[in-house]
């Protein structure tokens, strides 16, 4: 293994801005990046590792026996021999089980307000927040749950993990990202070793149905993108945009346990926010 190579994983929950993080990151010949590989195990996995049946019984996704943690941890390692490697994936997809986490990976958890987040679902149609691991519902079902937690409090439990574990690893809040776009992509680059380059703070809009090549997917991946006008636009983007989130939210028109999801989970995004990096 080249350890000149960076190895960074990206850690969040849905409508955080994190497709538009690895658009930059990957934005660069020699990296590779991969979108959501545990999420589409946890969908259409192998049965061992799946940690949902919905997508596949309501014919959303097929059923991929090749598809497992273990092969995506193997693809990981054989594209790290020569590229960097960026990671971004849902911090739903993990269960709670970080056994099989790379030790020397650098980690990157990126939070974004509850409320944020609560209000970005509300702008996309009922059909596609059914089928994703949103902040309203809690990832796996029954006894395959490790633990009974979710969204920020899943990442707060994650993070908490990796620095006993002596893991590197830091927080972003996605608001700095608008607020210093070029300060935060400078300090993950050194924090992770991925050489950084101008051209990252802009990078090219994509046609519908079209995808940026040094991108890894799963076949899951493809099924689930067709009509996805939140991965249309993700992909049409060409820079970070500059508006902030704002300090106050309104659910008056949300799904009905929207304001108690968010009470909750704002515990735990402002348990993360004490550790994030701080952007002056």
């Amino acid at each position: 293994m080249d350890n000149s190579k960076a190895k960074l994983f990206i850690w969040t929950e849905p409508r955080t801005r994190s497709t538009a993080v690895l658009r930059c990151l990957s934005n660069r010949d020699d990296v590779k990046a991969f979108f959501e590989p545990y999420y589409h195990v946890s969908l259409s996995g192998r049965a061992e590792d799946r940690l949902h049946n919905s997508c596949i019984e309501n014919g959303i996704v097929e059923e991929d026996p090749n598809l497992s943690k273990k092969s995506v941890y193997m693809d990981i390692e054989e594209n790290h021999k020569v590229h960097h490697v960026v990671v971004k994936d849902l911090i739903s997809a993990l269960n709670c089980d970080y056994s099989f986490l790379p030790e020397d990976a650098t980690n990157v958890i990126l939070i974004r307000n509850p409320g944020a987040v609560i209000s970005s679902y509300m702008k996309m149609s009922l059909s596609e927040i059914s089928i994703g691991p949103m902040l309203l519902r809690s990832a796996g079902s029954g006894k395959r749950r490790r633990k009974q937690i979710s969204g920020h409090e899943a990442l707060l439990d994650l993070y908490r993990f990796l620095k006993e574990r002596g893991s590197k690893v830091a927080i972003i809040d996605s608001n700095d990202i608008c607020r210093k776009s070029a300060d935060v992509i400078h300090y993950i680059c050194d924090f992770s070793g991925l050489p950084y380059q101008k051209n990252m703070l802009r990078w090219s809009s994509l046609q519908s149905g079209e995808f940026p090549s040094n991108w890894w997917f799963t076949n899951s991946f493809y099924q689930m993108a067709k009509g996805s006008t939140a991965l249309e636009a993700a992909f049409k983007s060409t820079n970070f945009s500059n508006v902030v989130d704002p300090e106050e939210f309104d659910f008056s028109k949300a799904l009905p346990e929207a304001s108690n999801v968010y009470e909750k989970q704002l515990y735990f995004y402002k348990e993360l926010f004490k550790e994030k990096q701080i952007f002056e």
